[in-house]
């Protein structure tokens, strides 16, 4: 029984956070459309589907659903267009892309979620490169969570000391032992990286993970 907060298609969790994808370039088949994702909202399985605001979205309502992913790198989207975007849709959670650099920096996303303090925002990737201002930001503004999806594995190696970069594995096991360590959110990024291997990485931590997760869930679902 392990949830993964960052899935772009159903694989070997128990639950999750599904997120489709739109835009350009496309994806193949094995990563879901918004259509695609919203087929798999369920609740009752503990399946949330986040639904890929795009552009020319962004100044739009988005009917009846109220779970957004926000991808500034791909959709160029503005702070300012973001924050207008979510005051309008008054959504239950946010996930923002962090992958950003050098148009959005970490102060970016922490202004965005300052200014909606009762609405959950994730912090997705955790800012890659810029991961300790992520934590930062996490430890400081107490209704971000974050996942380090991605990061992880292209950064960090998954602690791997001879090929990834130490501080980003030092950072991530910081974060799981601190005082915001019930922020912190088991994610693997499927299908883009392996599962098995982001459920290896975090063995230790998955009953701490897995409480996490059904936190928040049971928060935004009410």
């Amino acid at each position: 029984m392990i949830y993964d907060a960052h899935i772009h298609n159903k694989n070997l969790e128990a639950g999750g956070f599904l997120i489709g994808l739109e835009g350009i370039p496309k994806f193949n088949e094995s990563v879901l459309s918004n259509a695609e994702a919203m087929a798999f909202h369920s609740p009752e399985q503990h399946y949330i589907a986040f639904y890929y605001v795009t552009y020319s979205e962004c100044n739009n309502v988005i009917p009846s659903h109220k779970y957004l992913k926000y991808h500034p790198k791909r959709e160029k989207y503005t702070p300012i267009q973001v924050i207008e975007s979510i005051r309008e849709n008054t959504p239950k959670c946010v996930i923002l892309d962090t992958l950003n650099e050098p148009y959005w920096q970490p102060n970016d996303y922490w202004h965005v979620a300052r200014q909606f303090p009762d609405i959950p925002v994730i912090l997705a990737h955790a800012g890659g490169y810029s991961i300790n201002e992520f934590v930062k930001i996490c430890h400081l503004q107490h209704n971000v969570w974050i996942d380090f999806s991605l990061t992880q594995k292209t950064l960090g190696c998954y602690g791997d000391s001879e090929r990834g970069l130490p501080y980003i594995d030092q950072a991530i096991r910081y974060a799981l032992q601190s005082p915001f360590k019930n922020r912190i959110l088991l994610s693997s990024d499927y299908p883009f990286f392996s599962q098995e291997e982001a459920f290896q990485y975090y063995s230790k931590y998955i009953t701490q993970l897995n409480e996490n997760f059904l936190a928040l869930f049971d928060r935004i679902i009410m």
